[in-house]
Order: structure tokens, then sequence, then C-alpha cells
């Protein structure tokens, strides 16, 4: 079996019977609870009651004109604390299955998505979008909607961010970005890939080039490190390399394969660390084990993705503190030290606040080792655009409009959040565009 098979999509899309059925269980509550609890404002009342009456276009097009990446989020959203966790609160005895009829929804109607924009006057001022990850694809979207010229500089070069780099195949296919992505090309926004910032994107450039304002969607480009030894050994990778050379080219998922041998240690709770366990076994490694300070309850991964990865096998050690990567004398990883943990104060979770627990030392026997506890912010990024960051690197701005620092620049994303949903920079890219245009119309 090719890596296209093992990496291919595991739910599938409801039958039109299957859709309809749900739709009908739905209360059309007055005030809905689940569109309010949705961070990018969709109707989900309103798709739904649209999808029960067979409207199937009507109801694509209303997620599409709240959220661009509706496909996407359909996807990889977090519903089970989102929007079907406000539908719990209802008289229904199971909430509303409402990932799953959006996804319906959307890909029913697709073909009937109307993003003519031939009726809006173009402004005929210019914005630019300084990464295209999910929050700078949005802004782009919204911004086009209202007549700016949007043109959008992306390093890599593929249009997508953390989309298209950092989620496995198995959760979200290739295809629904890249069809995502052709909508917002056909709002008439421009894309430019392998535009590196300090190259020729930055403050002087964009501004000498006649952009009256910036949106900035650059990530979290920088790896956190676990800071132990053995890091330096072969077999030890960071969970963005690693996401990555998965989706690059054959010979580069190739060579990445060559070196995890048979069994690996993934050091990490939140949902990257998920998918990079869940991938390793795609890939072939036969027994991957987690390792994470956090106990199940408290991990960062959303619930259901614990679930997903304990049932395709993946092997949790919780509550429980990698010491030491060690190696063989060629320098190849051959295990993992680690000691259980307990809390110095309860509901703080970070590794300053955990106490080794003495007899609860363990040896794992690995091959490779991949550290997923996070990234942060280059911060060359942020200086190249003079921009003020918080004590944690994050760029500052204004939590009303998404303005920095620097009144023409404007900002959201993990850059600005630390790693939040996609849903949620869908939210702040929409925050930041509509930002940008009180700030052209004389505002803030």
């Amino acid at each position: 079996m090719g890596k296209e098979e093992k990496f291919q999509e595991i739910e599938q899309t409801y039958l039109p019977h299957q859709a309809i059925l749900e739709a009908t269980r739905c209360l059309f509550c007055h005030d809905a609870p689940c569109s309010r609890a949705c961070p990018a404002g969709i109707d989900v009342a309103g798709f739904i009651r649209r999808l029960k009456g067979g409207n199937e276009g009507g109801a694509a097009q209303l997620i599409f004109q709240a959220n661009v990446l509706g496909d996407t989020c359909s996807r990889v959203c977090p519903v089970e604390i989102l929007c079907q966790e406000a539908c719990s609160h209802t008289e229904l005895a199971e909430p509303i299955k409402i990932g799953r009829l959006q996804r319906y929804a959307w890909e029913k109607g697709y073909p009937h998505l109307d993003v003519d924009l031939s009726s809006v006057p173009p402004r005929g001022e210019k914005v630019a979008v300084v990464g295209a990850g999910p929050a700078g694809l949005a802004a782009a979207a919204e911004l086009a909607k209202m007549g700016y010229e949007v043109h959008v500089f992306e390093a890599a070069r593929d249009v997508g961010g953390v989309l298209v780099a950092g989620i496995p195949g198995y959760r979200l296919p290739p295809s629904v970005v890249e069809r995502e992505v052709d909508l917002i090309r056909r709002l008439g926004v421009k894309f430019f890939c392998g535009q590196r910032i300090g190259d020729g994107v930055n403050l002087d450039v964009l501004v000498a080039r006649e952009f009256r304002a910036i949106f900035l969607s650059i990530g979290l480009g920088q790896s956190i490190r676990v800071q132990i030894p053995g890091e330096e050994l072969d077999g030890v990778f960071w969970a963005t390399e690693f996401l990555r050379a998965i989706k690059e080219n054959s010979e580069e998922c190739a060579k990445l394969c060559a070196q995890l041998g048979r069994r690996m240690a993934v050091i990490g709770g939140g949902n990257v660390a998920i998918d990079v366990a869940c991938s390793a076994l795609r890939l072939g490694v036969n027994k991957v084990e987690l390792v994470c300070l956090e106990s199940p309850r408290e991990m960062p991964a959303f619930p259901s993705e614990i679930r997903f990865a304990l049932e395709e096998g993946v092997e949790l050690h919780t509550r429980s503190k990698p010491v030491r990567i060690l190696g063989d004398n060629r320098g190849r990883v051959t295990g993992l030290e680690g000691v259980g943990i307990r809390w110095k104060k309860p509901d703080f979770f970070v590794p300053q606040n955990a106490i080794d627990m003495a007899g609860t030392e363990f040896r794992l026997s690995v091959d490779s080792v991949v550290e997923a506890i996070g990234q942060k912010l280059d911060e060359r990024m942020a200086a190249a655009f003079h921009l003020k960051t918080s004590p944690k690197g994050l760029i500052l701005i204004d939590q009303e409009t998404g303005q920095t620092s620097n009144s023409l620049i404007f900002a959201g994303g993990d850059v600005v959040n630390g790693g939040a949903t996609v849903v949620q920079a869908v939210a702040e890219g929409k925050r930041g565009a509509l930002g940008i245009h009180r700030y052209l119309q004389g505002g803030r």
C-alpha cells in the first residue's frame, strides 16, 4: 500500500438520506446557541434549515459567507467543545452532528457557490497579506469582498500554511484546501509564493509598493525544544519538520521513513503530537509511545483526537516527564528515559510546576524521538516589521481590531494567539480585515 492510500481520509461524507435525517433532528432554536458558539460566526441553524429543505447550494452559500474555509473547518474543527457542546445544552439527548452536516452541505453545494463580486465597486486601495495560512486566507477573502485589491505573500511554495504542511491527509485531504484557495482566487485575491520575509517582503518594501495596510499571519516558525540531553543524536526530530516532510515529495518522505526505525517516542500532549504519532504508524513504525506531562483529562489535545490515537494503537505515558534521550556509540537514538510527576499546584500544567516522583523512573526502548511541545515566533520576523511583542514572544495587538503597535499593520492567527484552532484563526483573519477596513476609512 502506497503512502497516498495510507493517508486517505478516514471519515466519509454523509449520504443524502443520512444528512436529511440528521438535519430533521435540529430544534432550530431561537438565538441558536450553536451559532453563537462558532468563532467564525456561521449561522448553523440557518444552514441546517436549508439542508432540511433540500437547498444544499443555499446551505453552502450561508457557510461560505461566514467562513471561506468552511470545508476545512468541517473536518478539523473541535466541534465537541464548540458548536456541538452548545447544542448539548438544548433539549436533545444527543447533539446534532454539526461538523458532518457542514461537510455535507459544502461538498454538495460547492458547485453552486456564488463568488461573483462584479457588483462590488473597487476601492482602488491595495492591502498586503503576509502569510497564506488560515488567518491570512480569511483576511484576504474578507478584504476582497469589500472591494480591496489584495496581494498575499507566502514564503512556502504552496498556499495554505499549516493546512497543507502540518495537518495529515487522513484528517484533511490536500484537495479540500485546493478547492478553497481556488474560491479565494476567484474573489480576485492574488498569491505570490516563495516570498520570504527579509528578502522582498518587509515593511519598507511594501510601503514603497503603495500597500495601504498589511495583515500579518506568518505563523510560528521555530520549534520549541524540550532541552534534555541527547537532542543532538541522529533520530531526533521536531514535529513541524516531521509533518512537513510527510506532506512533501516522495523522496523527502522516503528519506524520513528510513530514519524512523520500528519504535518511536513522541514527546507532547497536544493535537500536533497526536498527528505525529498516528502519522508514524501509517509510515510503518510498529510501536509509537507518547510521553506527556498531563493526564488524559489534562492533555491539550482534543478529546476526540485522544480517543482516535488510542484506537489507532498509540500507547500513552501520561503524567510523565522525559529526562534524557539515549544513544549508542554511533550517535543513534536507542531509548528515552523519563520519570513520573505530580503537580505542585493543581491545574497549572507547565514543566516548572512538575515534581519528580521517586521510584517512577522508566526507560523506553526506541529508535527515534519526535518532540512536539509547541512552536515560537522567530524574533527576526517581528523585528522586520518593527512590532512590539509580549513576554512570550507573540505580536501584541488591539483585541478589538487586530491592530499592532504599528498603525498600518494588523495581525492574527498563531503569531498572535500562540497556536489555536483553524476556526479561531479564521475569526482573527475576519477581525483583522474589518479593522483594516475601518482604518482605511479614517478610523483608528
